[in-house]
């Protein structure tokens, strides 16, 4: 990267990171979560997440953000311990989270005036960036694991879970699934919350996925739990949530055995 396209770099990430982060504040923290004007429940649908969850998620992912920003500015070239410069791959990936955090600006603005079917396109547009970005750039591959869980957590793992639930979310405010066919059919489509990270833990061993996703699921099921008692669809969040965390556990303990064993096998038979 020349020093011009690193200072654009900083500064395209810096602006998006803060209007997504100013208007996310300003319009979703701070209200009363039963009240009317949130957005939070302006429909209490069957996707509607528990707003506890939901704000602890973003709390943490807001952190790793500024984890993922604040690298620019320091990068760490060590060969010799295995560490790329962090520099070559914030050039590769560094304009898919840009385009998160517009797109997800834009989506804050659109849901919060009720335009759901252009916040729903937004939201959709951001998953194909974050799709493009997952499987294009293959963030789940990074080694070692401190390059995976900054880049591969703060712009893959929690964008993608999080653009999947909000998917399903502003769908079911756009089409006012609260009676009780909507609620049936919503039944149905819970699985795919399930069936989507699970096949990304398995076919990519990326159980960051899983465990984002199980947070989501687990907070689907606290909210709908609040919501209607007497139904099915917090049943399954729960259950969806304890199965993608198992799955991930397991996956996860097994990256970390071959990624041992690898290690072993590579280390210098002689050190100089």
């Amino acid at each position: 990267m020349s020093l011009n396209d690193i200072l654009t770099h900083k500064i395209f990430t810096i602006l998006s990171w803060l209007f997504s982060t100013f208007y996310s504040f300003r319009y979703f923290v701070g209200r009363d979560p039963i009240g009317h004007d949130n957005p939070y429940h302006s429909i209490n649908t069957p996707f509607t997440l528990n707003i506890v969850v939901t704000l602890t998620y973003w709390g943490v992912f807001l952190i790793m953000q500024i984890l993922f920003v604040t690298q620019i500015f320091v990068p760490t070239v060590n060969q010799a311990n295995g560490i790329t410069n962090r520099l070559e791959i914030t050039k590769q990936i560094g304009w898919h989270f840009t385009a998160f955090n517009l797109f997800h600006w834009a989506w804050t603005l659109l849901f919060v005036k009720k335009h759901y079917f252009f916040s729903e396109v937004v939201l959709i547009l951001n998953f194909v960036n974050i799709l493009s970005l997952y499987l294009v750039h293959k963030t789940f591959s990074l080694r070692p694991f401190s390059n995976w869980f900054l880049f591969h957590i703060s712009t893959a793992a929690f964008p993608f879970s999080w653009l999947l639930m909000a998917i399903f979310w502003n769908g079911a405010v756009l089409s006012h699934v609260n009676n009780l066919v909507g609620r049936i059919i919503s039944n149905l489509l819970v699985w795919l919350l399930f069936f989507i990270p699970a096949s990304f833990v398995v076919l990519f061993n990326d159980w960051g996925i899983g465990l984002t996703s199980s947070a989501l699921t687990f907070g689907l099921g606290l909210g709908q739990l609040f919501t209607k008692v007497f139904a099915l669809q917090w049943i399954f969040g729960f259950i969806i949530s304890g199965l993608l965390f198992v799955l991930s556990v397991v996956i996860g303990s097994g990256w970390a055995i071959r990624r041992g064993v690898t290690s072993s096998e590579s280390a210098p038979l002689i050190e100089h």
